[in-house]
């Protein structure tokens, strides 16, 4: 089993950048995957896409790229992370215990993703506290 990070970012423009910084630091190209594209799709079926998917309101304006990196010790997954934030990551998600075969899908990262923020604490809303009051007084007519 493989631990890897996850990274989404804007524009599939950043592949080349992410992939030659990711390989000057030390990972080969069997270390990360890029999930790149092949067709075009409508700016709003994306903007739908990525609304749904990350619950926001950001609107895309180019191809979304999600790259994957299989990382081994903390120094490689902290590496990861200062990449992926000087190419101004959108959102990263860190998953234990996944086979790096199974990462290659797409899909399956969704299915992984979706899950866990379904399971994902919730803050509570503010609970706010009134004091104790003197009950009901004589002004409260009854039968009336």
């Amino acid at each position: 089993m493989s631990t890897i990070t996850t990274g989404l970012f804007k524009s599939q423009n950043q592949a080349q950048e992410i992939a030659a910084d990711l390989e000057s630091s030390g990972f080969g190209n069997q270390d990360y995957i890029l999930y790149v594209h092949n067709y075009p799709l409508t700016k709003e079926v994306k903007t739908n896409l990525w609304q749904s998917f990350f619950k926001d309101k950001t609107v895309l304006q180019d191809e979304s790229l999600v790259v994957s990196v299989r990382v081994r010790n903390d120094n490689q997954k902290q590496l990861v992370k200062e990449i992926f934030e000087q190419h101004h990551c959108v959102h990263q998600n860190y998953i234990e215990n996944i086979k790096f075969s199974d990462a290659q899908s797409l899909s399956y990262l969704k299915k992984i993703v979706a899950l866990r923020a379904r399971a994902a604490v919730k803050e509570a809303p503010g609970v706010t506290h009134r004091p104790a009051s003197d009950g009901m007084n004589s002004e409260v007519l009854f039968g009336k």
